[in-house]
Order: structure tokens, then sequence, then C-alpha cells
């Protein structure tokens, strides 16, 4: 699994900055299978993924650095 996450960062670094182990595992355990699919279709999915990542991160922060 390893090899494969490096393989998708390399070709996707600039596309995919934030490509996970948990994002290879969902492209190659669920979205794959189940349908035909492009790779413009799988890097907009993963773009979905991280926005929502990276909201629930800066809404966790915000939450945190909120007095008591």
């Amino acid at each position: 699994m390893t090899m494969v996450l490096l393989a998708m960062q390399v070709k996707w670094k600039d596309k995919a900055p934030m490509l996970t182990i948990q994002d290879v595992r969902e492209i190659l355990e669920v979205i794959l299978p189940r349908e035909r699919i492009t790779e413009k279709e799988i890097l907009e999915i993963v773009k979905r993924k991280h926005k929502a990542r990276e909201y629930a991160r800066k809404s966790h922060h915000k939450r945190k650095s909120k007095p008591n």
C-alpha cells in the first residue's frame, strides 16, 4: 500500500497534495471496484474529501482556541 501511496503522491503532488493512505485505501477498495471512473473523477472525490478534512480541522482549532 505504501508504494501505491508514494506513486500516487508523485503523480498527483500538485493536484492532491494532502493525499493520505486513507484516501488511497478508499480509492482502491471502495471507489474503483464499484464503477468505471476516470482519473479526473477520482481527483474530484479526493479534493472534496480534502476540503471537508481541512474545514473540520479549522473548525476543531477554532473551537479549541475559544476560552472556556
